[in-house]
């Protein structure tokens, strides 16, 4: 929307017209200008270019064994990195900016419950924690 309240770009349908979000819930951009959004109840991450066309989602069975139990919060990092919180299982996933699994830079020894997650300008990881009842700032430095 523009300041004088005017649609610029719907982002709903794929080229075949299928539906690409299920339950959208939350939605960041990334460098190269992607729309990275939270959908499918919390477990699934969806990436559309800048022109609303899919580009992936995350996790893909058939390319990673990772899964996501409840995702309250996502972020990306100044090198194209998504930062995906993972309230089930008690961790944070990093991806690329192609959806494929970095590593995971919080896991249950760290973190309880993360939920919402920002990476400020100087380069902290803002975290709701322990499900949600408090703010944790990390010091974050993307590979």
């Amino acid at each position: 929307m523009t300041t004088a309240g005017q649609i610029k770009q719907t982002i709903q349908e794929d080229k075949q017209q299928q539906l690409l979000y299920k339950n959208p819930q939350f939605v960041a951009e990334n460098i190269n200008e992607d729309v990275v959004v939270v959908d499918g109840y919390y477990s699934t991450i969806v990436v559309v270019n800048k022109k609303g066309e899919y580009r992936y989602k995350y996790p893909d069975s058939s390319k990673s064994s990772h899964s996501i139990d409840g995702c309250f919060g996502i972020a990306c990092d100044n090198t194209g990195c998504i930062l995906v919180s993972d309230w089930g299982y008690n961790k944070i996933h990093q991806i690329d900016m192609d959806g494929r699994f970095i590593q995971f830079i919080l896991t249950q020894h760290e973190v309880q419950y993360p939920r919402g997650l920002s990476i400020d300008n100087k380069g902290q990881l803002w975290l709701f924690n322990n499900d949600g009842k408090e703010v944790t700032i990390y010091k974050y430095r993307s590979s």
